[in-house]
């Protein structure tokens, strides 16, 4: 990760999400193969399930935060001039 790992993370999710990109692109920029990740996703999500443990919400919580971020007038994210 970069200077800034969370908006790194954050655009991301936004280009598959907006089909300009694809988890093996995204994690292939991370040094990642993504078909190990979705495998240890799959038994991680199992597991979880078995326990009797919900899914993380963490996920579905940043990717709405950054959301509502985008949808901000301009000039409630841009500094003034002084």
């Amino acid at each position: 990760m970069a200077i800034d790992g969370l908006k790194e993370v954050q655009e991301s999710v936004m280009r598959i999400e907006a089909g300009l990109s694809t988890y093996e692109k995204e994690l292939a920029l991370m040094g990642e193969d993504y078909q190990d990740i979705f495998r240890q996703q799959v038994r991680e999500s199992a597991e979880r399930q078995k326990a009797g443990l919900s899914r993380p919400v963490w996920i579905a919580q940043a990717y709405e935060q950054q959301i509502a971020e985008s949808r901000r007038p301009e000039e409630e994210t841009t500094p003034r001039e002084t």
